[in-house]
């Protein structure tokens, strides 16, 4: 595998993974800075946005926040793979052995995640909780695959674990999508948007695909 090959791969499959992570990168953080909000404000936000059976609790809310607080560090720890990839004068062998610490350092962030999901009490978000975690753990999977790959100079395993990652990123903004649409209706589409446009155009600039 050569690294013009990889790098024209990597630009197309990392956009799309990080698009997808990106619906959830701390929300509830990027909405308070964006507009002075109070707890009781975001919970009544977030009951909506999460389609909770009743009220959220405090302790249900808080356990959402650590969740996405998470996600946005699992996503930074995702983003020297990908810009470690892209880098020409790094050779395979050397993204392997770095991305073998990553995915080790990533697969800790994805147990605390998982055991945040588990705790919060009601049932209708604790499910899309988990369902999001699912699909993290499964993106975990695609990474330890591209890195299998990238080790052994397989270019069409790396495509397949590339085009793996796009569909579990598109899965995940699936979820997404009406839960950010909820929290428009809450927050308003300019302060949500934004919100998640800033740290999105963030993330593609520390990946060196902006």
């Amino acid at each position: 595998m050569n690294t013009l090959s990889l790098t024209h791969q990597t630009r197309r499959f990392s956009t799309w993974l990080l698009k997808g992570m990106l619906c959830f990168v701390a929300c509830i953080a990027a909405l308070t800075e964006a507009k002075a909000l109070t707890e009781d404000e975001l919970i009544d936000g977030y009951s909506h946005a999460y389609n909770a059976k009743g009220r959220l609790s405090k302790g249900d809310f808080r356990l959402l926040a650590r969740f996405e607080l998470l996600q946005a560090e699992w996503n930074s720890t995702l983003v020297p793979l990908v810009r470690g990839l892209r880098d020409p004068n790094l050779d395979p062998e050397q993204w392997a052995r770095t991305a073998r610490r990553t995915l080790d350092e990533m697969t800790e962030i994805k147990v605390k995640m998982s055991v945040a999901a588990a705790e919060i009490e009601d049932t209708n978000a604790r499910t899309l909780v988990k369902d999001i975690a699912s699909i993290i753990n499964q993106i975990l999977s695609a990474w330890e695959d591209v890195r299998f790959a990238v080790m052994n100079g397989d270019d069409a395993g790396y495509r397949r674990s590339g085009m793996r990652a796009q569909q579990l990123a598109q899965s995940k903004a699936e979820i997404a999508g009406p839960i950010i649409r909820r929290l428009r209706e809450k927050f308003g589409s300019s302060v949500v948007d934004g919100a998640i446009e800033r740290a999105l155009q963030e993330m593609l600039r520390k990946a060196g695909l902006r």
